[in-house]
């Protein structure tokens, strides 16, 4: 018996649909080699050498890459990792894969030295590795002139009524936050990343986001706060910087505060600022402490607002970093904020200048009918506040 002609639709229609649905698969998930095979077994044979893990900084869940690494049998088991010891950081070539940053992890602890010895060997033997630089440690820029503590202070209600329908997010890349402090009431913290355990744990054990974030959220009360943990007790990295400022990224943030620095130039973290910057992202971050016209890092970089500390005449903060690099200045003195366990308290330092400029960034962005762009807001900061008349800090404008 013959069939009919609609009789075959429906198993025509499942036919096409299958082929169109496996085309668009193959175009959002392609086959694609990160690595040639030379090089998949040059690193196999070096991570076994030196007992080196690997982690990719840049993917918060499945990693193409990593997955690759794995079915070439690369890959020392992770759990064998002892995150104490430095490292190293590599960034990918970009023509290979976008923003790619590995952390390479030795097992037993290794000597700065011994660290660029290693990175040398990778470097000669692995094309796709375009930078490999040590993963240096991360400097909180905040001096602590006493720790006068205040139990909470009941605080006026904000009126959030003319909030915009959507809300600027403002990620804090720092120590965590106290999320439960009576200063977060009338902002919204979302739950973030800390990179220090690999969850959404937002505890802090140093004191210094919570202050920072609680002055953010002073100043920019309807900004939503986005908290990414880099330091602990223990201290943090550029890995951790590296990995926060990819998840915020991925977040779609709208500035990124960064009262932290590095001393020495890091390629990869220039690499993900211009990343951040590409995507419209603004970067507030502070000059450093160090009291010179000294290079501190990311501030230093192009695409970033950079933040000097004044008192409360406007003169420079005898700590406060200076240059021609930095573009802006805001108060910094004996500044009071929150801390942990529902306290206030005072901390000094081109941190709070910059938690300050980035809630007014926030600010900006909020009341602007139009979008801004990097430009547009460092324009905007300059010409609507009041400039230092003279010293080391001349001509900058003050933000408040």
């Amino acid at each position: 018996m013959v069939k009919s002609l609609t009789s075959y639709i429906p198993v025509t229609l499942a036919v096409v649909l299958a082929v169109t649905l496996g085309f668009f698969d193959a175009q959002n998930h392609p086959t694609k080699q990160f690595f040639s095979n030379e090089s998949l077994q040059s690193m196999r044979t070096l991570n076994f050498e030196y007992q080196i893990v690997i982690e990719d900084l840049t993917a918060p869940s499945s990693s193409p890459l990593m997955s690759e690494l794995f079915k070439a049998d690369v890959l020392l088991p992770s759990q064998t990792a002892d995150r104490s010891n430095k490292g190293l950081v590599v960034t990918l070539d970009s023509s290979i894969t976008d923003s790619k940053m590995l952390l390479l992890q030795p097992v037993k602890p290794l000597t700065d030295e011994e660290l660029r010895n290693v990175a040398e060997a990778y470097n000669q033997v692995i094309p796709e590795f375009t930078n490999v630089e040590l993963d240096q440690d991360v400097a909180l820029e905040s001096i602590i002139y006493d720790w006068e503590l205040f139990p909470t202070e009941k605080s006026a209600q904000v009126d959030l009524s003319s909030s915009v329908d959507e809300p600027v997010k403002v990620a804090v890349i720092d120590s965590g936050i106290d999320t439960s402090h009576e200063v977060f009431a009338s902002s919204s913290v979302h739950s973030g990343w800390n990179t220090i355990t690999g969850d959404e744990t937002m505890y802090d054990d140093v004191g210094h986001g919570t202050h920072i974030a609680g002055l953010i959220a002073m100043h920019a009360p309807s900004a939503e706060i986005y908290p990414y943990k880099i330091v602990d007790s223990k201290g943090g990295r550029l890995s951790n910087v590296l990995e926060a400022f990819s998840r915020a990224i991925d977040d779609d943030v709208d500035v990124i505060n960064t009262s932290f620095g590095l001393s020495s130039q890091s390629y990869a973290l220039g690499e993900i600022v211009e990343k951040a910057y590409k995507d419209g992202i603004i970067v507030v971050s502070a000059s450093g402490n160090s009291g010179a016209d000294t290079t501190f890092y990311p501030a230093y970089y192009e695409n970033t607002i950079a933040v000097a500390g004044v008192d409360a005449s406007n003169h420079k903060m005898p700590s406060s970093n200076f240059g021609d690099w930095v573009d802006v200045a805001a108060y910094g003195y004996h500044v009071r904020s929150a801390l942990p366990n529902n306290l206030y308290g005072y901390k000094s330092g081109t941190s709070q200048a910059t938690a300050i400029v980035s809630g007014a960034v926030a600010n900006l962005l909020a009341d602007s009918a139009v979008e801004m762009s990097f430009n547009d807001v460092l324009v905007a900061l300059k010409a609507s506040t009041e400039q230092i008349p003279d010293g080391e800090l001349a001509g900058l404008a003050v933000i408040e």
